[in-house]
């Protein structure tokens, strides 16, 4: 658009550059006396030759118009002793009668009064060329191909530059598709397709560091296993050792044995820390959904598994606000043992980040279509004593997903709130519809 606007201003301007150059040349050129009085007296040669070539009386008038038609730039006034017998601005046959000086309506200042010979008299007469009109046309006529063909070559250069940017981006394409992510995408200027091509540029680069995240999650996850290995089977190696001292009562009494016990529970809650840290990973980057076996619960199992966490964190002195559901029965579909993970991440979040000083608030409710749960605490200040594994959250995320929930999490200057909404039904049937649908689609 800006290069077809630039074209026509550049047009016009070209436009008044060359009438500038029409008015100063041909205005001079055809407009002096000396070309007027030359050009008018060959006008009036070659009618005298027309008048004697086609033998015309004063009366053939018709004659004498069709002559001054082909002209094309010639006026003519014919006069008969004072009366007006032609005259090309008017027409034919003038119906008035005046002196010559009175009678001349054509400027003549440099157009004096000539003499014309017909077969039957000699009239005057009154010529007034318009040379200059042809040349004005013939020169306008320029003016108007030579702004065109200005326009058309910008045009024109414009149509190869983006045609041959296109061509650019598309060879660039070509190398990306093939591979070859380290080659740039070409900008150039401006436009709509410099727009486009930064788009592909940023998307290029978007894909790149996709890739090296993809690279360093693997290399991870490589890394997680071998150490995941290593760390179970010193724990379990050491377990088996102590059950084969067991089972073999290979013990020197009663209080032995008891330490040996211990140690081999000490051992056994070890690798399943260490196994659901495995199983939180492996769920947290997971992309496949077949880890989810739901069934479909009443509100009160819901209600009893957070029961069962407010009770643990009463026990551990927390000041809790909690707030249970009161309102209708409602049927929920949920995986119950990954629901219990996601409490065991949220309470276990209270638990490590809590402040005891100030009240945690948990709260139940259904809104007819989802079930809400929210918990808000205030952090401890001394958060950095505290280790995590920066996925217990994204863990509970994923989960709350799968069952076609939403988990949001706010976290301020000093508080911090978890809020989970799961869908729900008034009746077994509606739910098990709902169910059926997801899976048709």
């Amino acid at each position: 658009m800006f290069a077809n606007i630039f074209a026509v201003l550049c047009a016009i301007i070209l436009f008044v550059f060359l009438l500038l150059i029409e008015n100063r040349v041909i205005g001079n050129r055809y407009t002096g006396q000396d070309y007027v009085l030359e050009s008018t007296l060959q006008e009036v040669e070659q009618l005298q030759k027309y008048i004697f070539e086609n033998e015309l009386t004063t009366e053939d008038i018709d004659e004498i118009d069709q002559w001054v038609f082909n002209r094309r730039n010639v006026f003519l006034i014919i006069y008969d002793n004072g009366k007006v017998i032609y005259d090309s601005t008017y027409g034919l046959d003038r119906p008035k009668e005046a002196d010559e000086e009175n009678d001349v309506m054509l400027p003549t200042r440099y157009h004096p009064k000539y003499s014309l010979e017909f077969l039957d008299k000699t009239v005057s007469c009154d010529f007034l060329t318009f040379l200059n009109m042809r040349a004005r046309f013939i020169y306008g006529t320029f003016q108007f191909a030579i702004c065109c063909l200005l326009v058309l070559a910008i045009v024109i250069f414009n149509f190869y530059k983006i045609t041959s940017y296109y061509k650019t981006l598309e060879e660039d394409a070509r190398k990306i598709e093939g591979g070859d992510l380290n080659h740039k995408i070409t900008i150039k200027g401006h436009s709509r397709l410099s727009a486009l091509a930064d788009a592909m540029e940023r998307m290029r680069v978007s894909i790149i560091e996709r890739h090296e995240k993809e690279r360093e999650l693997i290399e991870s996850s490589h890394n997680l296993v071998r150490s995941m290995s290593h760390d179970l089977r010193t724990p379990l190696t050491i377990l088996i050792g102590y059950l084969e001292i067991l089972s073999g009562k290979k013990y020197k009494d009663e209080e032995t044995r008891d330490i040996y016990i211990d140690k081999c529970k000490d051992k056994a809650y070890q690798i399943k820390y260490l196994s659901d840290r495995l199983f939180e990973y492996f769920l947290a980057f997971s992309t496949e959904e077949d880890t989810l076996h739901p069934l479909i619960y009443e509100k009160n199992v819901f209600s009893q598994l957070i029961e069962d966490y407010v009770f643990t964190l009463n026990e551990k002195e927390f000041d809790l606000n909690y707030s249970p559901d009161q309102g209708n029965n409602y049927f929920i579909s949920m995986d119950i043992q990954l629901m219990r993970r996601v409490m065991d991440n949220v309470f276990s979040n209270i638990t490590k980040y809590g402040d005891k000083e100030k009240p945690v608030d948990i709260s139940v409710f259904n809104n007819g279509e989802e079930l809400v749960f929210s918990f808000s605490n205030y952090r401890r200040k001394n958060l950095a004593e505290v280790e995590s594994t920066n996925i217990g959250l994204s863990v509970s995320e994923k989960i709350i997903s799968m069952h076609k929930g939403s988990l949001e999490i706010k976290k301020g200057s000093e508080t911090f709130k978890v809020t989970v909404k799961l869908p729900i039904a008034e009746t077994r049937s509606e739910l098990e519809n709902k169910e059926l649908k997801e899976k048709g689609r």
